[in-house]
């Protein structure tokens, strides 16, 4: 087939797209940002060039594949507008798919949640439909129900459309930006890892060459209007992750009441997932599709070495090693690692990933060719695994000379006196957007 991926440079879709090329499909991936069109290139895709909000492009696009693969969004919502947001964002995306592929028969896979049918006291199987989602559930995961449920619904256009339920935990040795990792995360930063209550919670996980697997199963054979669970351990508990994050990190397993203060007190912006049991079944999808997960599980992928790496004693202050690096000079470039990623959301006309001394350059370049950047004042502080910037930043069309206060937080990795990369978040991007398309 000719397939059209969205969201191809992701964590998942990093691993899609060869799975998909290895079985023999043609793959064309969207791509925003040059750094994008350039990691679809490694992994063997064609580019197309375009955003999720290019709706006429999307449908172009999925018009002339024989089948699409969705799994990106608009991630650079969640900080203003939740999940809600990214929800109503997405929606037409699928009207645009919708009229693109009616009456076609093509298949359309789109990532779905493990979690949208609910919590049932048994675990969830293939045939429970995501529950409705209305006004009362916006800010909540549940907002997002409405687009597997518009997926679905395709399948009565003529439409294979199909959902592919993700396990709560994605792992692998790529794993950065998981569940996982903020687990561990929270665990060295509070000293000890905790589990709601008596942690009898459970959890679900895939690998993620896995879940690859399964979106190509999906995609060449999936019966329309289906649900397809990408679940390896279907139900582990949340008291033996935490005992497995504490062992490796010789750090004690301690229960969080479950309540409304202690809770969020511990897991914080995680602790309306934590406190949940998600227990999930994948046997219909085995038995339709042939899916059979053949990748480490959860437990044993904790020991691969890339969530607990080996410990050294740190002979250098990364909060003054950032703070060196935002005060330039000659050397600042000298610091970045030749590996280092820098992350810019990818609704930015800067959008996409940077990488090393060189991509950093051309970043601060693409950015001052636009608009100039200045920072009235900055803060630096230890946020767990990461360094903060804290930017009271100012940004002035070249267009029109117009100015646009603009707080940036950059989540900067560092360490041993080396720059890795960050990740940057911004209060407005939409206002961003204006400034330098409009002046």
């Amino acid at each position: 087939m000719r397939v059209f991926v969205t969201g191809g440079t992701g964590h998942s879709g990093s691993f899609i797209i060869p799975e998909l090329i290895a079985a023999g499909h043609e793959v064309t991936g969207l791509a925003r940002s040059d750094t994008a069109a350039a990691a679809l290139t490694a992994l063997g895709a064609t580019v197309r060039r375009g955003g999720l909000e290019d709706l006429d492009e999307l449908g172009e696009a999925a018009a002339a594949s024989d089948g699409v693969v969705h799994v990106a969004h608009r991630q650079d919502l969640l900080p203003t507008g939740g999940m809600s947001a990214v929800a109503a964002a997405e929606l037409p995306i699928m009207h645009a798919y919708g009229e693109a592929l009616a009456g076609t028969g093509k298949p359309l896979v789109v990532a779905g949640s493990i979690g949208s049918p609910g919590n049932l006291g048994r675990p969830i199987v293939e045939e429970d439909p995501a529950l409705p989602s209305g006004d009362e559930h916006k800010g909540t995961l549940r907002a997002r129900n409405a687009v597997e449920r518009a997926v679905i619904d395709l399948a009565e256009r003529g439409i294979r459309s199909s959902v592919v339920r993700i396990a709560n935990i994605v792992h692998d040795t790529t794993d950065n930006a998981g569940f996982l990792p903020l687990l561990i995360a929270l665990a060295k930063e509070k000293g000890f890892a905790g589990h709601p209550g008596d942690g009898t919670n459970l959890w679900n996980a895939v690998h993620v060459r896995d879940l690859a697997s399964l979106f190509r199963l999906a995609l060449e054979k999936g019966p329309a209007g289906s649900y397809w669970h990408a679940v390896e351990d279907g139900g582990v508990s949340f008291r033996e992750i935490a005992e497995a994050i504490g062992s490796r990190l010789d750090l004690p397993v301690v229960s969080i009441p479950a309540d409304e203060l202690m809770t969020p007190g511990y897991f914080g912006f995680l602790a309306n997932i934590a406190t949940q049991s998600y227990p999930a079944s994948n046997l219909i999808t085995r038995r339709t599709l042939g899916w059979e997960p053949n990748q480490p599980g959860l437990l044993t992928d904790l020991d691969n070495g890339h969530y607990f790496p080996a410990v050294t004693a740190p002979v250098h202050d990364d909060v003054a090693t950032l703070e060196d690096f935002v005060r330039g000079g000659e050397g600042a470039l000298a610091m970045v690692d030749e590996n280092a990623v820098w992350r810019e959301a990818e609704s930015l006309p800067w959008g996409g990933e940077w990488r090393g001394p060189d991509g950093f350059a051309r970043l601060t370049r693409e950015i001052d060719v636009l608009a100039e950047l200045t920072a009235r004042g900055h803060e630096i502080v230890r946020a767990g695994d990461v360094v903060e910037l804290r930017l009271d930043a100012v940004f002035t069309s070249r267009k029109s000379g117009r100015q646009l206060p603009m707080t940036v937080v950059e989540h900067y990795r560092v360490h041993d006196g080396k720059i890795y990369g960050a990740d940057a978040f911004y209060k407005d991007t939409q206002a961003v957007n204006d400034l330098v398309e409009n002046g």
